[in-house]
């Protein structure tokens, strides 16, 4: 629906007024079509969790914007009406959202296998430095290290 489909009349020549008409006929036009496309998901018992959150969350968002609008044109101010109040609400559900996903998928995972073999060859390499230390200094014997000596007095 674009302004060649708009009959302005008078208001013709008013280029602020034709490239406002226009941009919100445009924008219904987009959200109208992303819409359909969401509804016409048939299987929404078989979608996941996640994706049902985030199906229902989109639709929550684009319904409650589509009323902000029809606010805005009724000549109401949307800012003191109850509909700012609860698209902040959707949007703060969608960002616990995005951070619970955020939380799940980006944090680093540790490799247990890697992390073990780090520390065996550090323990390792450790142990072979202070046999080779005390072998060169003649101090005592790894084989004698940890054992407890009793001194009677």
């Amino acid at each position: 629906m674009g302004s060649e489909a708009i009959d302005f009349g008078e208001l013709k020549n008013d280029t602020n007024f034709v490239n406002k008409v226009t941009n919100i006929s445009a924008t219904l036009d987009k959200i109208e079509e992303s819409i359909q496309q969401m509804l016409e998901v048939r299987d929404y018992e078989r979608l996941s969790t996640q994706e049902k959150v985030k199906y229902d969350l989109y639709l929550s968002y684009a319904i409650n914007s589509l009323y902000w609008m029809y606010v805005k044109i009724q000549g109401m101010d949307p800012n003191n009406h109850d509909i700012k109040h609860e698209l902040s609400r959707v949007r703060q559900a969608m960002m616990r959202d995005k951070a619970l996903h955020d939380r799940n998928t980006i944090r680093p995972v540790l490799d247990q296998g890697a992390a073990g073999r780090f520390i065996r060859h550090g323990l390792h390499k450790k142990r072979q430095d202070d046999e080779n230390q005390n072998r060169e200094f003649g101090g005592p014997s790894s084989t004698l290290k940890n054992k407890h000596k009793r001194f009677d007095d």
